[in-house]
């Protein structure tokens, strides 16, 4: 199989790079920590206002995700902030960054969830510089230069500089001064810095125990895939598929469905509900009964009549006929309904982390055309990831794997792959 981790994060950033709508939300900032502090807290740290930050993401994350309530003099500020990794240019580092207002509501449920965080007081000189003084008395001060402009970058830290009677030392994309890291560090929660389980060690495991549930006597394999939008579902039953061509026929193609290709649909919900409908990720959406039925008759030999969802006119369309195959593979938020227990064989969620998840989701949305009239934009979009799609993603019940142990899984591929060659 190839390297699906990394094909997937260089083909999306290169096209995010091109992409104009995600230039225009490029931010470019030096960040930058005085010698001594002693005159930037006198002149600023009286009148500075407070900030908390909660993050939805660890450093080893390809985003970083925070939530951030700032106390203006109209009241508290609720924001969702999306950043991707960047890189660093002519000295300041540039990234993407993706603002949303969201509810308080919201920011409350992720705060009683214990998500780490950081309070900081934040003053604003001027324009384009601010200067934060944190709760922790062993993490400095931290002035941050924000403008596209080089030379006006270098004219407002020698501003900052000349008030503050000190030198700024530039420590622009170091760890030691990210918001994210720090929030870590002073709520004293761990993280593991080992990278996750990649998607193609997770594809591998998922077609091991495919098989291994065949060899043991089912006759047809349904595994059920779990993830959130942006997880990876797609990447990973395509490549399972063509491994399970590569190495046993295209007898042996698996069946792909989506719960999103069981959308009851824009008129139907409408007519239901009430319109303009917009709860697309709650459970009423997908006919996962009808998705039930037709596994049980492809179970029996009767061919599938194959479905999918047009985007453009938010309808479901039904397509080619599709033969029976030994093994489907269904990927879908609801591919854990319990509406399915009774025809699904298998069930796993995706490894990859929340915050690139919906990284990933809201970079998609430009990248490949999905805008439309109910997520206009990448703010539109993001603010949905956190005031709907997350907390309803995580409250989901999970159903058990019923699967093999470890040592099964080689010893029934060995065996299906011995009868196959028998069978030529």
């Amino acid at each position: 199989m190839i390297e699906l981790e990394n094909n997937i994060t260089k083909k999306n950033i290169e096209q995010a790079r091109n992409a104009i709508e995600f230039e225009q939300r490029a931010e470019i900032e030096h960040k930058l920590v005085p010698e001594s502090s002693d005159k930037l807290t006198q002149l600023f740290k009286a009148e500075a206002r407070p900030i908390e930050q909660l993050y939805l993401s660890t450093p080893t994350d390809e985003f970083s995700l925070r939530l951030r309530c700032e106390y203006t003099e109209d009241g508290p500020l609720y924001t969702a902030t999306l950043k991707d990794r960047g890189e660093l240019s002519n000295g300041a580092l540039k990234r993407t960054e993706i603002t949303t207002p969201i509810t308080e509501v919201a920011y409350r449920h992720y705060q009683e969830r214990g998500t780490p965080s950081l309070r900081k007081l934040r003053a604003e000189p001027f324009e384009g510089v601010t200067v934060d003084f944190h709760d922790d008395s062993l993490t400095p001060i931290i002035v941050e230069v924000e403008h596209a402009d080089v030379e006006q970058r270098a004219i407002l830290k020698e501003a900052i500089e000349t008030l503050s009677e000190t030198t700024l030392t530039d420590y622009s994309g170091s760890p030691l001064v990210e918001s994210e890291s720090l929030a870590y560090q002073q709520d004293k929660q761990e993280y593991s810095p080992r990278t996750p389980e990649s998607l193609e060690s997770f594809a591998h495991r998922v077609l091991s125990e495919m098989v291994a549930q065949h060899v043991s006597g089912r006759h047809q394999v349904v595994v059920g895939l779990t993830g959130m939008s942006g997880s990876g579902k797609t990447t990973v039953t395509k490549a399972i598929s063509e491994h399970l061509v590569e190495l046993y026929g295209e007898a042996y193609a698996p069946i792909i469905l989506s719960t999103d290709d069981y959308h009851f649909g824009k008129n139907a919900l409408e007519q239901r509900y009430g319109a303009p409908y917009t709860e697309w990720d709650d459970a009423k959406t997908y006919n996962t009964a009808e998705l039930a039925e037709d596994l049980r008759r492809t179970a029996e030999g009767i061919p599938l009549m194959r479905r999918s969802f047009d985007f453009e006119t938010e309808e479901p369309v039904l397509g080619e006929v599709v033969a029976p195959s030994p093994f489907i593979i269904l990927e879908g938020l609801y591919a854990s309904s319990k509406d399915l227990d009774s025809v699904r064989s298998l069930h796993f969620e995706l490894p990859t982390s929340i915050a690139t998840s919906i990284g990933r989701d809201v970079r998609r949305l430009v990248i490949e055309s999905r805008a439309n009239r109910v997520f206009p934009t990448p703010e539109s979009r993001l603010r949905y990831q956190i005031e709907t799609a997350l907390p309803l993603y995580t409250s989901l019940e999970r159903p058990p794997r019923n699967a093999f142990s470890a040592s099964a899984r080689p010893m029934a591929e060995r065996a299906f792959m011995l009868h196959q060659l028998q069978a030529q």
